[in-house]
């Protein structure tokens, strides 16, 4: 369902498109409506909007202002400004700031379900876009850990905005079989210190740069069904230039077919420098082991001292 927000300082008005259409019937939801603007304001702040819909007229602040405010916050959010105002030059302003229409008070049905369906076209294009673009730099990272041409690598650090010369600190991350991942995506997604991540398998792999507190921030707002208290966290070693990626990269990849064979509890573990050994280890016991063997899991096992590249 996509989230719709309305904003109007008349209760009547706010009461009367609640009514006036079968939202539900478009894949619509009225999550919010606001009689202030500045509370508005607030609570997009906080709050993922797809359309907003919005009086020009309001006391408390004008309206071109309000939708210029609006959308800075949210620039992907569509917009769909309403006045009784035949003053064209007044409403321009909203329309400016990428308001998807104009709808002039008393609205027409007819004509609100023709701009909602425009928006909901507009949201659906935007969304094919965004996936062309994530499948993109989910290729592009994987490439650049798993080539060792370092012209290539160089053009895709560029690309991703990887920088190695900063105080921050690049680092590769493994999450293992992140349930649901499609909550892991979404937040991968809106984290700058995310350069990149792409999935192998049930794992993700992901391309982080940034401080301690930043890695640390990234770790604890997790969502909390994929955090630590779930899934393993696996932090890699720092990475100092492009020649230690694919090196990195190949300790992760070990790390995370030894975490599978032991079995060990969900928790973050913090990879040591140079080596694929983790904070924490322990030896696998000897029923552990006679399962494995028993199960006739001696692929799995190979892959796991020599995981495939």
């Amino acid at each position: 369902m996509r989230k719709v927000m309305l904003v109007d300082d008349e209760y009547m008005l706010l009461r009367g498109l609640k009514l006036l259409i079968d939202w539900e019937s478009l894949g619509l939801e009225i999550v919010n409506t606001e009689q202030n603007p500045s509370l508005a304001l607030k609570y997009l702040q906080d709050n993922d909007i797809d359309i907003l819909i919005s009086d020009m007229n309001m006391p408390e602040m004008p309206g071109p202002e309000f939708v210029a405010a609006a959308k800075k916050i949210q620039p992907a959010m569509e917009l769909i400004v309403i006045s009784g105002y035949s003053d064209f030059d007044y409403v321009r302003a909203g329309l400016q700031q990428n308001a998807v229409n104009y709808l002039r008070k008393p609205i027409d049905t007819d004509e609100l379900l023709a701009t909602l369906r425009g928006a909901l076209d507009r949201l659906q294009a935007q969304q094919q876009q965004h996936q062309i673009a994530s499948l993109a730099i989910q290729t592009q990272t994987r490439t650049l850990l798993t080539t060792d041409r370092e012209p290539e690598q160089l053009q895709i650090i560029q690309a991703l905005g990887i920088e190695f010369a900063t105080p921050t600190t690049v680092r590769l991350i493994g999450v293992l079989n992140p349930l649901p991942p499609k909550d892991l995506v979404n937040y991968l997604r809106v984290i700058k210190a995310v350069k990149g991540f792409y999935t192998e398998r049930e794992d993700f792999i992901i391309v982080f740069q940034g401080t301690t507190d930043q890695l640390n921030i990234f770790i604890n707002e997790a969502p909390h069904q994929i955090g630590v208290a779930h899934r393993p966290f696996l932090i890699g070693a720092p990475i100092k230039n492009v020649g230690q990626l694919r090196t990195r990269y190949i300790q992760l990849r070990r790390e995370i077919a030894r975490q599978y064979f032991f079995e060990t509890a969900s928790g973050l573990r913090m990879m040591l420098p140079d080596t694929q050994e983790s904070v924490s280890s322990t030896l696998p016991s000897y029923s552990e082991v006679k399962k494995a063997l028993d199960g006739h899991r001696f692929d799995w096992i190979f892959n796991m001292v020599n995981p495939p590249i």
